[in-house]
């Protein structure tokens, strides 16, 4: 990873957790990959997910609890001649976000372990609330019925593409073209690209 591109700020990274409503999710059996895009919450430094109690994925944690799970916020697709004049394609990128995490797996066998990481997924994915808490006794059968587990990191990484590398002719070039072009995400990358600026 390109040492312009890594952050290492904690704050910055736990902003891409909370605003990643998915993520995926690898996993490796008998040498092979499986990947699952998942819903997931982060708390305390965990990350949790919930889903069926069988199935391939629980099969494959059973035999090999490592993981590896990832997310990124997308911005501004950069088409080649936002960069360059000269109509080669090699400048053409996307600036994003992104954080990886790698860790081992453990499945939550409290009920209220499994309630309370249940509750934090609806806070984070209905924020306008407007649903009975979790802990209500009504919920008890689809609780006891579902599995919820958490991912405990080892090792976490990210990596802010912003711009950060761009030197001050391909940045005026790349400012002019995005509020040219000025959708919502290029507004958003705008304000980014500004603030990475070094």
């Amino acid at each position: 990873m390109k040492k312009a591109f890594e952050i290492t700020n904690k704050e910055q990274i736990l902003e891409v957790l909370n605003n990643s409503s998915f993520g995926t999710l690898c996993l490796c059996f008998d040498n092979k990959p499986y990947s699952i895009p998942l819903n997931f919450v982060e708390f305390e430094n965990e990350i949790y997910f919930h889903g069926a109690k069988k199935g391939k994925k629980m099969d494959i944690i059973k035999d090999n609890t490592y993981a590896s799970f990832c997310m990124v916020e997308d911005y501004s697709l950069l088409p080649s001649y936002f960069s360059s004049d000269k109509g080669d394609a090699c400048p053409a990128t996307h600036l994003f976000k992104s954080v990886i995490i790698n860790g081992q797996i453990k499945v939550l066998e409290d009920y209220n372990q499994k309630a309370n990481a249940l509750e934090m997924l609806m806070q984070k994915l209905q924020k306008e609330g407007k649903y009975i808490p979790l802990n209500n006794e009504m919920y008890k059968k689809a609780i006891n019925a579902t599995c919820v587990y958490k991912l405990i990191p080892t090792n976490t990484t990210a990596k802010f593409k912003l711009g950060q590398n761009f030197n001050e002719e391909r940045y005026k070039r790349v400012v002019s073209h995005l509020k040219q072009r000025g959708t919502k995400k290029d507004l958003e990358t705008l304000e980014l690209i500004e603030l990475y600026k070094k």
